[in-house]
């Protein structure tokens, strides 16, 4: 998914120079129809594979016990 948004005022802790200019990573965990099922953000300079443990803990499933199944 590829979103476009037009630059905004301000910055903050959470901006940091990254590959092509200061800004900052949408980080999304989708279903497989694209239904998005968690989102982060982080500085554009941080390490992307160290947010999937992250995206994934955010994540609720619903189980059900073999109580449920009589």
């Amino acid at each position: 998914m590829t979103g476009l948004f037009p630059p905004g005022k301000g910055g903050g802790e959470e901006v940091a120079y990254g590959g092509k200019g200061k800004g900052i990573l949408i980080h999304t965990l989708t279903e497989g129809n694209g239904m998005p099922l968690a989102n982060a953000t982080t500085p554009a300079n941080g390490n992307e594979r160290e947010q999937v443990l992250p995206l994934l803990d955010k994540i609720k499933l619903k189980t059900s016990t073999l109580d449920n199944w009589r």
